[in-house]
């Protein structure tokens, strides 16, 4: 049951990034970010009296996870804005080996046969990434640097997010969630007094309120079945955390099949790749 429910998580995520990707081409990301956090928020605050989640020291690793997700994501779109993002998204993707090296550090197990779907699976979402490494596609060292930390601090998001889910998983949504909000705000919200901030001059429609919706609370669902599946893996938990970082393979085929984005060949045998690794890790 863990293994299903981080596949789901990860198909939540990736449709959830979709629609987010979607609505930020013509918005500034960093508003659309900031604006699904403070709903998602809101609706976490008024399910407060329903749940009765406990409050207590762990939920500083849910501030800890709501910290490093808001970094990275702040530095991986500094990336994609000045590199490419054929270079930029798999770099990034690299992020699923940090929380699978270490589950497997505190103590999770996995057969040969894992393992070996463990590294197909990772290979597979790097390449569905897109990569072209070729003369020309040359960047900065800032921009390395900014993908170098995404990349991390996603990597780390997943780690505090687990940590924290092992107490509750609704307070640790709670915490992450605050602490993304308090985070981005600054930058969101600068300027508001003079009417320039980034939300202002959002134009919307019942089509993209829906979107909107869709891309927050299908985010805070795709972590907290994130976190209900970490906190009934037991040993099991390095194969749940590959599971759970497959997302960027449904994004693109979403991309693919609803915008009719032509993908490349060796996108085709990153998604081959991926769902062979999920056989593996299943058999």
């Amino acid at each position: 049951m863990p293994s299903l429910l981080a596949v789901l998580a990860s198909a939540i995520w990736g449709s959830s990034d979709f629609v987010g990707a979607t609505l930020s081409k013509r918005r500034p990301s960093t508003a659309v970010v900031f604006l699904g956090v403070v709903l998602a928020t809101t609706v976490l605050l008024l399910g407060i009296p329903l749940v009765h989640p406990p409050f207590g020291a762990y939920q500083w690793y849910g501030v800890a996870a709501g910290t490093g997700g808001a970094i990275a994501l702040a530095c991986f779109y500094k990336a994609m804005a000045a590199g490419p993002m054929s270079l930029v998204a798999p770099l990034s993707a690299t992020s699923a080996a940090i929380p699978v090296l270490w589950s497997i550090a505190r103590g999770g197990t996995v057969d040969l046969l894992q393992g070996f779907g463990i590294m197909v699976a990772f290979i597979g979402v790097v390449l569905a990434s897109g990569p072209e490494l070729r003369e020309g596609s040359l960047v900065s060292r800032s921009t390395l640097l900014y993908t170098l930390a995404s990349a991390i601090g996603f990597g780390l998001y997943y780690i505090f997010f687990a940590l924290g889910s092992a107490t509750s998983v609704y307070g640790t949504l709670l915490s992450q969630r605050i602490a993304g909000a308090l985070i981005l705000a600054p930058v969101a919200l600068r300027g508001l007094n003079r009417g320039k901030s980034l939300v202002n001059g959002l134009q919307w429609s019942p089509k993209i309120a829906t979107l909107f919706v869709f891309n927050s609370l299908g985010d805070v669902a795709a972590n907290g079945i994130y976190g209900i599946a970490t906190r009934h893996a037991g040993h099991n938990l390095p194969v749940v955390m590959a599971l759970s970082g497959l997302y960027p393979v449904v994004s693109t085929v979403l991309a693919w099949a609803l915008l009719k984005e032509r993908l490349r060949a060796v996108q085709n045998v990153g998604i081959f790749a991926a769902l062979v690794g999920v056989l593996l890790l299943n058999a």
